[in-house]
């Protein structure tokens, strides 16, 4: 039985991983802060995890000290942790970037044989990238630097984050960036575990994946509305508008710049990957309302 270290446990990818994991007959040790919450269902659907889990060790991925010998007796290491709140006046730089430098260097000194890290499927054109993207690219870069056999999964993006059209179009109205024609993929947390425990037999690569239909950020809108069952009433935000937001967030909250720089640069590009998993954008959304 291979033992695998979950950190990201509690978040919405890390609650179907740990499904997949206890399904496929894995043994699943978790890195939490708040133990409390494996027993707490996630928002958009995301399970709880308490009764699946076989092991708790409560760390800091922040606090090197609270994570030493955590991966002894370890096999593979999987980590989605990253913040887009702002949370304890932490920054991507703690986080995204320290903190996995801090849990890699547990990896090593334990000897672990493969470390699966989730990134972003992002463009080389992006512009701006902003303080979020630089913060993984530059774990990536140290990850893949180690001796440590590594595998990068760069999803499109989650269902859960699709839950702002719902929002919104509950409110009468759906904002897009720009006209709205860029496509994607996104994946939901389910075909995404599946995907990532699969790929656990893989070394040393960088593998991108979304989901099974490719929509433009208007398509999703007018989808929001027709769950809904609501008339359509969409307002698409100028880019340059927001260029000009972004540029007073970089003064005055890093945080804020770093997250809206994400989203606009997802959706002002098309963020597309291979194809994989089974559910639908439309009837996940009838599920969630």
């Amino acid at each position: 039985m291979k033992r695998v270290l979950v950190a990201g446990a509690t978040g919405y990818l890390g609650r179907y991983v740990i499904k997949e994991l206890k399904r496929q007959g894995f043994y699943i040790k978790v890195l939490v802060r708040h133990p409390g919450k494996l027993n707490q269902t996630g928002n958009f659907l995301e399970p709880s995890i308490g009764e699946d889990v076989d092991e708790v060790a409560i760390g800091d991925i922040t606090k090197p000290d609270t994570l030493k010998h955590i991966c002894d007796n370890i096999d593979y290491v999987f980590s989605s942790v990253g913040i887009t709140r702002k949370s304890n006046g932490l920054t991507f730089k703690d986080v995204d970037y320290q903190g996995n430098v801090n849990l890699l260097k547990e990896v090593e000194n334990s000897h672990v044989a493969k470390f699966m890290y989730i990134h972003v499927c992002i463009n080389d054109d992006w512009k701006e990238p902003g303080p979020l993207i630089e913060a993984k690219k530059r774990f990536v870069e140290v990850l893949t630097a180690s001796n440590v056999d590594h595998i990068i999964i760069r999803p499109t993006g989650y269902f859960s984050d699709l839950t702002q059209f719902l929002t919104m179009a509950k409110k009468g109205r759906v904002y897009l960036i720009g006209d709205g024609k860029t496509r994607m993929n996104p994946i939901h947390g389910q075909d995404l575990a599946q995907f990532c425990i699969q790929s656990f037999s893989e070394v040393n690569q960088i593998l991108d994946v979304g989901g099974p239909e490719i929509l433009t950020y208007e398509q999703i809108a007018k989808l929001a509305f027709d769950v809904l069952d609501r008339k359509e009433h969409i307002t698409h935000i100028p880019v340059g508008l927001l260029n000009s937001v972004s540029l007073g967030l970089r003064l005055f909250s890093k945080h804020n710049y770093g997250v809206l720089r994400f989203f606009m640069n997802v959706m002002t590009h098309n963020v597309t990957a291979p194809m994989y998993g089974k559910h639908k954008i439309k009837s996940v959304f009838y599920e969630t309302i």
